[in-house]
């Protein structure tokens, strides 16, 4: 669009969508919604968003690389696909992370629990949701 005198005749007026324009909306509706209560809220720095609120459980979910690759490969995709696709959006969460809040990705300190994916999800939900009633009952 900025590339010919045409598009940039208007260029100042328009309010382009960007990174930096996601980046606030996210922030935006990650906070609205947290503020309707119980809710699951996945990704995209919300643990950052939402590092203040004492009325939220931060978890963060991992597993290793050859199971993060045997999901995605279960998913259709060849192995070096998977190993590609695995491995491209761990970097670019990192970068993300990185880019918009200056810190390592995961940010340890930001959550409750860490919790290893390769167990199953089953063990995984009712791990997650033992946790969640033991907070609870502490508080």
């Amino acid at each position: 669009m900025r590339g010919s005198y045409e598009g940039s005749i208007n260029a100042p007026k328009l309010k382009l969508v960007d990174t930096e324009c996601i980046s606030r909306i996210t922030r935006d509706v990650v906070l609205k919604i947290a503020e309707t209560g119980n809710c699951v809220i996945v990704g995209r720095g919300s643990q950052h968003f939402l590092e203040n609120r004492p009325d939220t459980l931060r978890v963060f979910l991992y597993a290793s690389t050859e199971e993060k690759v045997r999901r995605v490969a279960a998913r259709g995709h060849s192995e070096a696909e998977a190993r590609e696709l695995v491995d491209t959006v761990d970097r670019d969460r990192g970068a993300y992370i990185q880019k918009y809040f200056k810190v390592e990705w995961p940010t340890r300190s930001l959550y409750h629990l860490m919790l290893n994916t390769s167990v199953g999800e089953l063990n995984s939900v009712d791990t997650i949701v033992s946790f969640m009633h033991t907070l609870d009952t502490s508080r």
